[in-house]
């Protein structure tokens, strides 16, 4: 058995799984596969998902929508706009990082990434709108956990793991997402001239206030001219901070701001229109639009942002400038890095400081050589090394989904 399978519905893939368990055959699990997100991985076979989509239920009163998990995310965020809902965690659109032009790829493709925009610091990650699911594991056997409203939830909350596991412990056929109502309102209050501590510092001030931010990211100077819109400046630094809710609610908010930062020498506000398109920008990394280079996220406390940018990104020093930008009130760091370093020497130097800070890297586009020979996450220690394994081997026990995607021998 060799080739690639495309099932029709979810016993099919039961069955194909079952037939490669027992000649432990393993298998690539792909959606659209438009990314390469992941190690690099060769296999005997590949499952492609591409007939396992469509929307199976919808309940806009009911705050959920079920679908099959290769659903096209644009249209389910477009069948939810039309209700005036969304997704929470603000699906992210790598299509520009990787091609310079939209492409959200499918429902499953975000969960098995974990992949959550702008608004995650305030609305939770995508795993914490994930109600429930079906799948099959790596034996062939159906399984099923959550269901349709938050508190559905007994046992183990196998959602979570699902979610950021990369297609290595089963393979999603039905998902189903929580939605909220769409904001009524947003506006930007944006603050210009700032470096990276100033910036840091105003986070840290804006985020002990009770005027709930639902966005906070700052751009330097080196990463700024991308953006093209009329009422922002993009001949200097940006920090912007978004406040959405009802329009009274908003434009007494931003006043707030306004007061709290009257120091400031410059700043400015993107009404509803640009606001939203700012962060559309914003979140779908257009600022790295088609990079031949490595980009990763780095996920850490934002006490020691600024020392992980003076190390990495703005050491004059050692000629160090990569471009880069910070979200989650200062919580992720996106950067790019030149992947002309043949021993990747800047990687493994983020690594040792993720390992000594608590942080997490992972590298989501980079070129073949590394992903055949690198480490995309951080290299966990042994004791969660033994636990991947462990979890893996309860639903994969002879290892043949998507193995070595996201650790090379697990």
């Amino acid at each position: 058995m060799s080739g690639v399978f495309q099932p029709e519905n979810e016993s099919q893939i039961s069955d194909f799984i079952k037939k490669s368990a027992k000649s432990n055959n393993p298998i690539e699990v792909v959606g659209y596969n438009t990314k390469a997100i992941g190690r690099y991985i060769q296999c005997s076979q590949t499952l492609d998902l591409n007939r396992i989509k469509g929307i199976i239920e919808y309940m806009p009163e009911e705050l959920y929508i079920k679908v099959r998990a290769n659903t096209s995310m644009f249209e389910v965020m477009e069948v939810l706009k039309s209700k005036k809902q969304m997704l929470g965690f603000e699906p992210v659109d790598y299509g520009y990082l990787y091609y310079g032009k939209s492409s959200y790829g499918s429902v499953g493709g975000a969960i098995g990434c974990n992949l959550s925009g702008s608004r995650r610091f305030k609305a939770g990650a995508l795993r914490d709108h994930l109600l429930g699911f079906r799948a099959v594991n790596g034996s062939g056997e159906i399984i099923k956990s959550g269901g349709t409203v938050v508190k559905n939830v007994t046992g183990y909350d196998l959602s979570k793991l699902v979610a950021g596991s990369y297609g290595t412990l089963s393979v999603l056929s039905e998902v189903v997402l929580k939605v909220l109502p769409e904001p009524d309102y947003s506006e930007t209050f944006v603050i210009y001239n700032l470096d990276s501590s100033q910036a840091i510092n105003t986070f840290s001030k804006v985020m002990k206030t009770s005027l709930e931010i639902s966005g906070a990211c700052y751009f330097p100077k080196n990463n700024i001219n991308f953006f093209r819109l009329n009422d922002l400046d993009n001949s200097n630094s940006v920090l912007a901070l978004r406040v959405e809710g009802p329009k009274k609610s908003v434009i007494e908010r931003i006043a707030n701001l306004q007061s709290i930062f009257k120091e400031m020498k410059k700043t400015s506000i993107l009404e509803l229109y640009q606001s939203k398109l700012f962060w559309k920008i914003a979140s779908n990394l257009e600022c790295f639009s088609n990079s031949p280079n490595i980009v990763a996220k780095i996920s850490l406390a934002p006490s020691d942002a600024n020392s992980f940018i003076k190390q990495f990104c703005e050491d004059t020093i050692i000629g160090i400038n990569n471009k880069y930008f910070m979200d989650w009130a200062g919580g992720l760091i996106w950067m790019e890095i030149d992947n002309s370093d043949p021993s990747y020497l800047i990687l493994e130097k983020i690594k040792k400081f993720c390992t000594q800070n608590n942080a997490h890297m992972t590298v989501v586009k980079s070129n073949m050589t590394y992903r055949s020979t690198g480490s995309f996450l951080t290299s966990a220690s042994d004791d969660i090394k033994s636990l991947t394994s462990r979890i893996k081997k309860s639903f994969d026990p002879k290892s043949i989904l998507n193995p070595g995607k996201m650790y090379a021998g697990i």
